[in-house]
């Protein structure tokens, strides 16, 4: 019985470790493997691209960066701009490991002051996308995106999605977020406030027990 047991185990570590081997990935500020190819301006170095690697050997990459410029470094995905960074433009790509794409590519955006707008990104009336080099990929301008209601000169975060389904390793997304200036303010989630609703009528009992305590020493 106990050998069962034994060679159960190993077997579900077995799996557990193939399964954990082969998750996809982020890589933040890399390139993409069949690097960008599309517009002028585009190619930057270093690219500081994130890059979303499937189990199936896809891949996804999104960047923000001020037009005609090198793309910064992103922390986890964030890439920070001055208040009043005029001209901010967002490059997107993927690259599917089928090697005849026929399934769909949304861009969707979000911002903190409430704005969204999503599109079409094969759909050559809105931002014509290319295949070059074996990638599909463009780029365009949140100062574009009306709906958006994209402020450079207040603070703000602007969240770029890319979904793409039909590849080999299935539907996957990608994200990023445009920091303007010192970004959002952070608004608790209504588990936060509760939360801090119990502390702080917990520190009131605390005090009014202190104060029944100090009173009665007095007397």
């Amino acid at each position: 019985m106990k050998k069962f047991v034994i060679a159960g185990a190993l077997a579900l570590s077995a799996f557990t470790i193939a399964s954990a081997a082969s998750a996809d990935t982020v890589a933040h500020n890399s390139t993409p493997s069949d690097t960008w190819f599309y517009g002028t301006g585009n190619g930057y170095a270093p690219a500081n691209t994130e890059v979303l690697t499937t189990d199936a050997g896809d891949q996804l990459f999104l960047r923000v960066h001020n037009t005609f410029a090198v793309a910064p470094a992103s922390v986890n995905g964030v890439y920070s701009f001055a208040l009043g960074a005029q001209q901010l433009s967002y490059d997107w790509g993927f690259d599917d490991n089928n090697g005849a794409f026929t399934g769909t590519a949304i861009l969707s955006f979000t911002n903190s002051a409430g704005g969204s707008f999503s599109y079409n990104a094969l759909f050559a009336g809105n931002d014509n996308a290319v295949n070059l080099g074996g990638s599909t990929e463009n780029s365009n301008r949140f100062n574009f995106l009306a709906p958006l209601g994209f402020n450079p000169l207040v603070d703000s975060d602007v969240t770029t999605h890319l979904t793409v389904t039909g590849l080999a390793g299935g539907t996957k997304d990608l994200s990023v977020i445009a920091r303007i200036g010192a970004g959002a303010a952070a608004v608790p989630e209504p588990a936060s406030w509760a939360l801090m609703l119990v502390g702080f009528g917990g520190l009131g009992v605390a005090l009014r027990r202190h104060r029944r305590s100090s009173a009665a020493l007095a007397a």
